[in-house]
């Protein structure tokens, strides 16, 4: 699902005619060629955004978050059952683990989805990302579509990026994030 995602994300920002440039300019032995069962190296990914980067001018990382946030109202579109049954950003994001990527391995049996964990801070709300994949950026961008879908006013702040597979972000009151 993350790779048709990434060729729609493509399409609905730049339009067909940039997703192809895109497609093309990554050079992907499978010509971009997605399906949403198929299982594809993380590699394709990273030279699609590397090639749209490239095109736009605009930060790999920045194009991945933006993806991310894209991809959480994809999440709405496919699984709404799911969003639906929590109440709060909090709720969902405690349930990741549990819920969703269980799910995730129902549907697509040969799935690793990534590590998360969450700890409660006081007001703050700390997520772990860690992964096989370097989609760090991505979590980014689902967990601020998260907080937008709920409604939720706090922000989203990387607290530790040890690379792009591996990062801790803090959810706080905006006041209480660092400048």
């Amino acid at each position: 699902m993350i790779f048709t995602e990434l060729v729609d994300f493509m399409e609905t920002t730049g339009g067909a005619a940039f997703a192809d440039a895109v497609l093309l300019r990554a050079d992907l032995p499978n010509d971009g060629a997605f399906t949403a069962v198929g299982n594809y190296p993380a590699s394709y990914a990273v030279d699609m955004v590397a090639a749209a980067s490239a095109i736009t001018g605009i930060d790999g990382n920045i194009l991945c978050e933006n993806y991310g946030s894209f991809l959480f109202t994809r999440l709405l579109d496919h699984f709404p059952q799911i969003v639906a049954s929590y109440t709060s950003s909090n709720g969902l994001l405690r349930h990741v683990a549990s819920h969703i990527h269980e799910e995730v391995r129902v549907l697509y049996p040969d799935a690793k989805p990534p590590l998360i964990e969450t700890v409660d801070d006081g007001d703050a709300l700390r997520v772990r990302y860690e992964s096989h994949r370097p989609f760090a950026h991505i979590a980014f961008g689902l967990i601020r579509a998260c907080l937008v879908h709920y409604g939720d006013p706090r922000g989203i702040q990387w607290e530790r990026a040890g690379s792009a597979y591996s990062a801790t972000f803090r959810i706080a009151p905006v006041a209480a994030l660092a400048p």
